[in-house]
């Protein structure tokens, strides 16, 4: 498959970038999970809900980015490790001796296995960037030594994204700061000088004298080195640093000053002609995303200049930027600004939508792997259950897809109602079954048992179809309603994705938004 230009890919980057052509991409941005041990987005229930959960508080969690030693992982590490042919092989066969079978090890070999399929799609001339923190940049840096070879390490870029001067850490030093790990795929990587502004104390003490072209300073021109055979300028004889041509032209131009007969030169620097201080691999001068007007609601979103900086010093106009874990789409929405060419890849079908809704206003993204109709939502119901499991969750807004796809006692989504039901027996978690293929009986009574399991105020089956069969909806009846002040809803629901592209919804309260807590953004169709 060919790598389209401006496109989002839905699915796990590994699933894509197989299939798009060899040296196809100038630069790679990464911003993947961080093995940071934190459950992102955790919504928490309200005293009364606690109490009726025997003090625990419900919670809804759109993703986690908390690794555990499971089968898969297993699984991953005694694969790669037998592949001797595979690029990750040797990665991983040094981190299993080094590290003990968990989260780590887990993280790092998930991480390996992918990043060892971009090499070969980056161009000789391209980069790579891998945004990650301190818990493992240690064992990534690691990792790309070994995939992209230690001589393409060019930067450990520090950025600096808080602020913090009065850190509560108790038991260790504050923590405020990210690693960027930049990679050249060979020596021919390009890289375009970056300069960032003097600050005024640098001005004050060296831009003291002001002349037709504004601030300047003065600059020696003699050349204690030699370089230049000694001649006499204007009565001054010297070493200089340039030819006696040059000379005299920067003394037409006015460039050229002498504090007395006999003097030596020096030559004006204007501030107007000076770059500014070249840029270091510690950055301090971006700030971490704030506020309405920045934030679109997603927890890791960074902010926009980090990644314009980064696509400025390392490609050009019309080059090709790859996000293999787009997110919210920073990196995607800085090179098109850029008139750079981008491509972004996600797993999450929020992320998906995100992009879509709020980087790209009035511009409708092709993505590929994602349903636009029901013919696509079949085609991925057969051919990936269970990213149509997470797509069809996420159809209902304020929904949030299970990340255990195994073993997750029939719950495949799970959202949380903005304010608390009437029922002082119920919680307010709202639960979704999907099945993309045909329904029967038997698992319409065991997730409506799931529902009364967990006092969740109402549950909703999805099919791509919708269910017609008078016993299933006899079923969901019994269930009853629920009140929301004066206003009852169904305890169950049967629902379909047919119902969703002919702009039919469930009739839901308001939902929290599992990214903010705030009011869920739902369709103005919202009824069944």
């Amino acid at each position: 498959m060919s790598l389209q230009a401006n496109t989002l890919y839905y699915g796990d980057c590994l699933e894509w970038l197989p299939s798009f052509p060899s040296e196809s991409v100038d630069l790679i941005y990464l911003d993947p999970p961080f093995n940071s041990n934190t459950d992102y987005n955790l919504l928490f229930g309200n005293g009364k809900q606690s109490e009726r959960n025997g003090g625990k508080s419900a919670q809804v969690k759109a993703f986690d980015d908390t690794w555990r030693w499971d089968d898969s992982a297993e699984d991953r590490v005694s694969r790669l490790t037998k592949a001797t042919a595979h690029p990750a092989h040797r990665a991983v066969v040094g981190l299993s001796v080094m590290l003990p079978a968990g989260g780590m090890l887990a993280y790092l070999s998930y991480m390996a296995e992918r990043l060892a399929a971009m090499p070969r799609i980056l161009k000789p001339t391209g980069s790579i960037f891998l945004h990650c923190d301190d818990k493992a940049s240690h064992g990534l840096k690691l990792v790309m030594d070994v995939i992209f070879g230690p001589g393409n390490f060019r930067n450990e870029i520090i950025w600096q994204r808080r602020a913090d001067k009065h850190n509560l850490a108790t038991k260790h030093m504050g923590r405020i700061h990210d690693v960027v790990l930049y990679y050249v795929r060979s020596d021919a990587a390009r890289y375009r000088k970056q300069f960032q502004p003097y600050d005024n104390s640098y001005l004050r003490s060296h831009y003291k004298h002001r002349g037709h072209r504004g601030r300047y300073r003065l600059c020696p021109v003699a050349n204690k080195a030699g370089g230049n055979k000694p001649y006499e300028f204007r009565g001054v004889e010297g070493a200089w640093r340039y030819t006696r041509e040059r000379m005299q032209a920067m003394y037409d131009d006015g460039l050229l000053y002498q504090s007395g007969p006999g003097r030596p030169w020096q030559y004006k620097k204007f501030l107007a002609d000076a770059e500014g201080v070249p840029l270091q691999d510690l950055w301090t001068d971006i700030k971490p995303v704030r506020g309405k007007k920045q934030s679109l609601g997603y927890p890791t979103q960074k902010p926009d200049p980090l990644l314009e900086r980064i696509i400025a010093a390392s490609t050009d106009e019309g080059d090709m930027v790859l996000d293999p874990f787009c997110g919210c789409g920073t990196a995607v929405a800085a090179a098109h600004k850029l008139n750079r060419k981008w491509a972004g890849i996600d797993i999450s079908p929020f992320a998906i939508d995100l992009i879509a809704s709020k980087r790209f206003h009035g511009f409708k993204v092709p993505t590929e792997g994602y349903p636009y109709d029901l013919a696509g939502a079949r085609k991925l119901a057969k051919d990936a259950p269970f990213k149509f499991e997470k797509w069809a969750v996420t159809r209902v807004p304020g929904l949030a897809p299970n990340d255990k796809q195994v073993g997750d006692h029939g719950i495949d989504g799970v959202g949380q109602l903005l304010h608390d039901p009437s029922e002082p027996e119920m919680t307010d978690k709202v639960l979704a079954q999907v099945k993309g293929g045909r329904y029967q009986l038997k698992e319409v009574r065991d997730f409506l048992h799931v529902v009364n399991r967990e006092h969740a105020a109402t549950g909703l089956y999805t099919t791509v179809d919708p269910i017609r069969a008078a016993g299933a909806r006899s079923e969901v009846r019994k269930l009853g309603t629920f009140r929301m002040g004066a206003s009852k809803y169904p305890r169950a629901q049967l629902w379909s994705i047919r119902d969703y592209f002919e702009d039919r919804f469930p009739s839901l309260p308001a939902l929290a938004d599992p990214y903010t807590g705030k009011p869920a953004q739902i369709p103005l169709q919202m009824t069944l």
